[in-house]
């Protein structure tokens, strides 16, 4: 039986790469998107093209609203009765400092980066019991920049409840995670800001979305591997 993985974001950016690395690799993917529905239905029509003997369903839900997201399992196409995976890649980046963060800023930031994965992660173990989770972090978790403090700490929290639900949800439930390092200029940066941050790691060399796509594929394809936090960021936590 061919399995099956929602993925969070999946229609623009790095989501949209995992999407297609992952349907080359025979899974059927269910393309969540909040605003990009055109770019969710051309990447759907794009794969079943390419993938006849699949659909390649695309599920709307805004992550930031938290009974839209308890109930998004509720909404995936009847044909599909179980998922295998979820990986929880979508995310907000807005910058402000901790002294710049409201109540309202921090809430936004939270419930898409922290909250919502979390809720998923719980709705994934109650609805289907056994499976694969990848949470896609930031190199930057181990460090306390506080440009982006609230998706900063967002993030942070991610990776400890990466490491928590490995444990509680083990051994029907592997939970991983992947830290990602200069893969795509962030919005509303060009390519001299995403030049200098390269030219700063070890290795000096662009994250290829080819190769953050080929961590996730290992994380849900490596039955003994879980509570890990692969940091695909050609050495930035290093420095």
């Amino acid at each position: 039986m061919r399995k099956t993985v929602l993925i969070t974001g999946a229609a623009r950016r790095v989501g949209a790469g995992i999407t297609r690395f992952l349907a080359n690799e025979g899974w059927e993917v269910v393309i969540h998107y909040n605003h990009s529905r055109d770019e969710a239905l051309q990447l759907s029509g794009e794969l079943q093209e390419a993938y006849p003997d699949r659909e390649f369903p695309v599920l709307q839900c805004d992550l930031s609203n938290m009974d839209a997201v308890l109930s998004v399992f509720n909404r995936i196409p009847d044909n599909i009765q179980q998922l295998d995976a979820l990986v929880n890649n979508a995310s907000t980046f807005n910058s402000g400092r901790l002294l710049e963060t409201s109540a309202d800023f921090l809430r936004k930031e939270m419930s898409v980066n922290f909250e919502a994965p979390f809720f998923l992660i719980q709705a994934f173990v109650n609805t289907f019991g056994k499976g694969s989770i990848v949470n896609m972090l930031d190199t930057k978790i181990v460090k306390n920049e506080g440009i982006y403090a609230a998706y900063l700490l967002a993030k942070k929290n991610l990776a400890e409840l990466t490491r928590m639900a490995a444990l509680d949800f083990a051994p029907d439930v592997r939970v991983n995670g992947i830290a990602p390092g200069p893969v795509l200029p962030p919005p509303r940066k060009g390519n001299e800001y995403l030049a200098d941050v390269i030219a700063k790691t070890p290795l000096k060399q662009q994250v290829a979305v080819q190769d953050i796509s080929a961590s996730v594929s290992f994380l849900l394809n490596n039955p003994s591997v879980t509570g890990q936090i692969i940091f695909c960021d050609s050495g930035s936590h290093l420095i």
